[in-house]
């Protein structure tokens, strides 16, 4: 199968739009030759005619012989190219005769022009009646003539032009060639650096109509090298995270395999356990975030309200909040619909308020609040613990970065999530002091008018 060039199409695009346009050409100018060389004979003829009515004597007066010529004969071959005469009186005599003319009737009429053929030629007769002289005279010319004329006139033009149409092709080509070398230079660039740590491919020699391709092909290879960065990272970080846990459980397993006394055997397996179940929660989060972040759109999304997420999350999280004596509480305005998924929204709060349950001291507190304005509907979560430290605060949603002074075993995932949820929402998570003392992490999401005003939290 052959490929598609793009010098050969354009080739023969161009090709075929000059022969179009040669064929036009060739055509017009034969029209406008053959016009401009028959008005031309024509207005000979007309010339002629008028030539021989100022040389022929007033018409006699009745009654008085004319002295006319006795009837002679001019042959239109004597001299070159000499046009057939034939002149009649008003009586129809024959005053002036051609014998290459036949013997045409006597019309009275208007001057006009026809075409007879008489003795194997084609002949061009003008014939008029001069009412003041009263005579009537037609003159006439062969038309191979004009024939002969209009191929030494379009001959060498049309050959000019076919020799034009010939040369066009290779030179178009040529042409094409050498300007598309640019384009060749860039597909050579692109396959000797083709890596993602490649040079940019724009730069002052690219021009202007490769411009837009070569800063597309740029800026793609920017979110490849930043992607790979990112997953390297990602890799790197999560094998990090998961060393520890796999160590602790290898070494409480080892020293409960190696250990007597069976409490303190207990005590080992209950680590191995605790080791286990953090190693669990974090391949949980981790697989979490690879889901999120490799969505691009919500196929689940709908309208819901987001406080009825949040009331939702804080049901769930009453019975662990209330061991620790932390007073939740929850305050939500009027219309706060969103479109989103139910399943992330859900995450994304949890996170938010897990985040802040490990973070208040037992006996503490924490506000959620559902408000905005009327284009944004925003979600607060504050609370009254440490707070987040000023150093803290440009880095806080990278993976695995646990704050200063956090407690648990948090992994650093759970705001990375959110804030991909977030993303994904087309939200935005914001990181602030709370008026409690603590923490404040808000998100904000579009807010979508609905017209049901007891609509379900998901619709």
């Amino acid at each position: 199968m052959i490929r598609p060039s793009l010098n050969r199409r354009l080739v023969l695009r161009l090709v075929a739009g000059i022969v179009l346009v040669w064929c036009a050409a060739a055509g017009w100018l034969a029209w406008r030759s053959l016009h401009e060389v028959d008005e031309i004979f024509d207005q000979m003829l007309v010339r002629t005619a008028a030539s021989v009515f100022a040389v022929m004597p007033a018409t006699p007066v009745p009654g008085v012989a004319a002295r006319l010529p006795d009837r002679p004969s001019l042959d239109s071959d004597a001299t070159a190219h000499r046009p057939a005469i034939t002149v009649r009186d008003t009586h129809g005599r024959l005053l002036v005769r051609s014998a290459e003319l036949p013997a045409l009737g006597f019309d009275p009429g208007d001057a006009h022009f026809h075409s007879v053929t008489y003795g194997q030629r084609r002949w061009r007769v003008f014939q008029r009646w001069d009412a003041q002289r009263q005579y009537w005279i037609q003159v006439g010319a062969p038309l191979d003539e004009r024939d002969e004329l209009m191929r030494k006139l379009l001959v060498p033009a049309l050959l000019a032009l076919l020799a034009l149409l010939v040369l066009v092709p290779p030179t178009v080509f040529a042409g094409l060639r050498g300007g598309l070398k640019p384009l060749r230079q860039l597909t050579r660039g692109l396959s000797a650096g083709a890596g993602p740590a490649a040079a940019s491919l724009t730069d002052e020699r690219v021009p202007l109509e490769l411009a837009p391709f070569t800063e597309a092909i740029d800026r793609l290879v920017d979110r490849l090298r930043l992607s790979l960065e990112h997953e390297r990272r990602f890799t790197a970080d999560a094998a990090h995270e998961l060393r520890h846990p796999l160590a602790a459980l290898r070494l409480e397993l080892d020293l409960a395999g190696c250990g007597d006394d069976a409490p303190a055997r207990a005590l080992h397996l209950q680590r191995a356990q605790e080791a286990l179940d953090r190693m669990q929660r974090l391949v949980t989060q981790l697989l979490m975030l690879a889901r999120v972040e490799k969505l691009t759109e919500l196929d689940d999304a709908g309208p819901l309200r987001l406080s009825g997420v949040a009331e939702a999350v804080l049901c769930d999280a009453s019975e662990r909040a209330a061991a620790r004596s932390i007073e939740l509480s929850l305050d939500h305005g009027g219309n706060d619909f969103v479109l989103g998924s139910r399943g992330l929204l859900v995450i994304l709060v949890q996170n938010l308020l897990d985040n802040a349950l490990r973070h208040v001291p037992d006996h503490g507190r924490v506000d959620v609040r559902v408000g905005g304005h009327a284009e944004r509907v925003t979600l607060e979560v504050d609370d009254d613990g440490a707070g987040f430290a000023s150093t803290d605060t440009a880095r806080l949603g990278e993976r695995f970065h646990r704050p200063e002074g956090s407690v648990g075993e948090g992994s650093g995932l759970g705001l990375s999530i959110a804030q991909a949820i977030a993303g994904l929402h087309h939200g935005e998570l914001v990181f602030g002091c709370s008026a409690l003392g603590g923490a404040r992490v808000s998100v904000s999401f579009p807010r979508i008018a609905t017209k049901a005003p007891h609509a379900p939290d998901y619709a």
